[in-house]
């Protein structure tokens, strides 16, 4: 996959995230997602339908939800992105985050967050 299309992917579905439009952020997943805490190694999930519920709810449960873009690094076959998350209801400071895509099939197939 070209280093172009990996950002797009990336940027695309932030810009989704950061218009709660679910059905655009998870077209640019593939359907055997599979979600990571990079620090831990422990599954957030593994198939579609737990990731579509997760963001499902995190859109509805959040109406000023909002990532900035802090920087991203853009490798053969991965981008990492560091983000600034504000807007998550009932939390009193924002997420610092580290989001690492891995792509197949011109989708992003996998992701690891760190915080």
């Amino acid at each position: 996959m070209k280093k172009e299309q990996m950002i797009a992917l990336a940027q695309g579905q932030l810009d989704a995230y950061n218009n709660r439009d679910l059905g655009k952020f998870l077209s640019h997943y593939h359907p055997q997602i599979e979600v990571f805490r990079l620090n831990t190694g422990d599954c957030i999930c593994n198939d579609f339908e737990t990731f579509t519920k997760i963001y499902k709810d995190r859109f509805e449960q959040n109406p000023e939800l909002k990532c900035e873009l802090r920087s991203r690094i853009v490798l053969e076959n991965t981008v990492m992105d560091e983000e600034w998350v504000t807007g998550v209801t009932g939390a009193t400071a924002p997420s610092h985050v580290v989001a690492v895509y891995a792509f197949a099939d011109g989708l992003i197939s996998k992701v690891w967050f760190v915080r």
